[in-house]
């Protein structure tokens, strides 16, 4: 067994350039406005033509950058589908237009439909009294408050209209021309995430959830904040542990790479840091005093929803594990240890 990953020798595919991971997988990359600032794309090539997986965010850079792939794919052949992996915007936001354009099947899983589905119906306002509502629940400043009640319904700004969508189930086997990948959902990082594994040819297309470099953003949804997702994406690590050697992992940001079974144990180890960084404070914490000490530097609003959601995922998960108890003063939720 690995005891570190290995990155795949392969450098990433430049602007515009596609490159071959396996005989019916290739892969291509797309920039992001963020401080995350790539995506990883991919195309199965199947008897009909190429299953496009996942579509970058809904915006003018990323309509500039899908002519030059799909001009080299339908070269070759048709689109014949996309499949969208999660509701997240850099994921989901132009899955509509990229439909239009192709003609082509949209399939995602129903969970990670709905959610994307409630998010745009939300009216400026309903986001706006959601967010503040959870914010201010979080202890954060009436400033981050109205900053967040500003920008009404964000996510609409990231995701254009959704179109018909054919809804997979867990088991489903897309064939392409080398082999079947079979379709997993998971809950942690959001809510139904869809990935793809080749169990004959070791080939696992996680997307976001095992990432070689960061770990995934595991955050409460505002309109839920007391949900555990933590224990959800830690019981998804605790099955990753048992990912042998020949696994090829795939994820959506950064780079292919071996030793799935490290990089899990790894992420556990981190999640178990931040946990112990909360109950070593020895005060009771509001979720802006937790997300100030487990990103201590200066965040921007963008980077605040983020932290502040993944910083209340620790504490939720806290109860859980009946190491904390929560307490409502004045509609801030405080955490103190047991």
């Amino acid at each position: 067994m690995r005891n570190h990953m290995t990155p795949l020798d392969m450098t990433a595919p430049r602007d515009g350039q596609i490159r071959q991971l396996a005989d019916d997988l290739f892969w291509f990359r797309f920039t992001l406005p963020f401080r995350l600032n790539h995506i990883n794309l991919f195309a199965l090539e199947t008897t009909e033509g190429w299953l496009l997986l996942d579509c970058g965010i809904n915006t003018e850079s990323n309509a500039k950058q899908w002519p030059a792939i799909l001009t080299q794919l339908q070269a070759q052949k048709p689109i014949a589908g996309i499949i969208v992996s999660h509701h997240h915007a850099d994921h989901v936001g132009y899955v509509g237009t990229l439909a239009g354009i192709t003609d082509a099947p949209v399939f995602m899983g129903a969970r990670e439909y709905e959610e994307a589905a409630l998010l745009l119906d939300y009216s400026d306002k309903e986001a706006a009294d959601i967010s503040g509502d959870a914010y201010a629940n979080f202890g954060l400043s009436n400033i981050d408050i109205d900053h967040r009640r500003d920008r009404g319904n964000y996510f609409r700004s990231l995701v254009g209209d959704l179109p018909q969508v054919q809804i997979i189930q867990s088991g489903h086997g897309f064939q392409t021309i080398a082999g079947t990948w079979k379709v997993r959902f998971d809950a942690g990082h959001s809510p139904g995430h869809m990935s793809l594994m080749d169990h004959a040819r070791h080939l696992y297309i996680c997307v976001d959830f095992l990432l070689p470099r960061i770990s995934p953003n595991i955050s409460v949804a505002l309109r839920n904040p007391d949900h555990d997702v933590l224990a959800d994406y830690l019981s998804y690590l605790e099955e990753m542990r048992r990912l042998d050697d020949k696994w090829l992992v795939i994820p959506g940001h950064d780079w292919p790479f071996y030793g799935g079974a490290p990089r899990a144990l790894e992420l556990i180890a981190h999640h178990e840091t931040r946990l112990g960084q909360l109950l070593d404070a020895g005060r009771p914490l509001t979720t802006r005093g937790a997300m100030e000490l487990l990103f201590p530097f200066e965040l921007t609003d963008h980077e605040i929803y983020f932290a502040s959601c993944e910083a209340r995922a620790h504490l939720n998960h806290l109860i859980t594990r009946n190491k904390m108890r929560k307490s409502t003063n004045g509609g801030i939720a405080f955490f103190s240890s047991m």
